[in-house]
């Protein structure tokens, strides 16, 4: 049989075209399958909880649960608690969502504890 005949083609090849892809061709997919995972994985929204705070008063706080777009925050004092929940609070949840583009983020319920 001639070597014509025989198929020398290995798999997921495209032939001699560049096999590289510009940001703008990929970006748009990450992000959708990123988003996906967040709201799989709550965990993920609570462990950025200390970035999203801050160092100095991530110690004072606890993210507790993440569930229906409400992350449940444990604070450790009462005068930390009425600073965040009357001045923190809005800037504190761009933040997360700003983090977080394609995740629910409804609102920071605060707990004295």
């Amino acid at each position: 049989m001639p070597l014509s005949h025989f198929s020398f083609r290995r798999p997921y090849y495209d032939g001699p075209q560049p096999t590289s892809r510009h940001i703008t061709q990929i970006l748009p997919r990450i992000l959708e399958e990123m988003g996906a995972r967040f709201k799989d994985r709550p965990d993920l929204v609570l462990a950025a909880w200390p970035e999203v705070i801050g160092s100095q008063l991530a110690p004072m706080t606890e993210a507790l649960s993440f569930q229906e777009g409400v992350l449940v925050v444990k604070v450790k004092n009462s005068t930390l608690y009425s600073l965040l929940t009357q001045n923190d609070k809005p800037r504190l949840i761009k933040n997360l969502r700003d983090k977080f583009p394609n995740v629910m983020i409804k609102t920071i319920a605060f707990r004295l504890g």
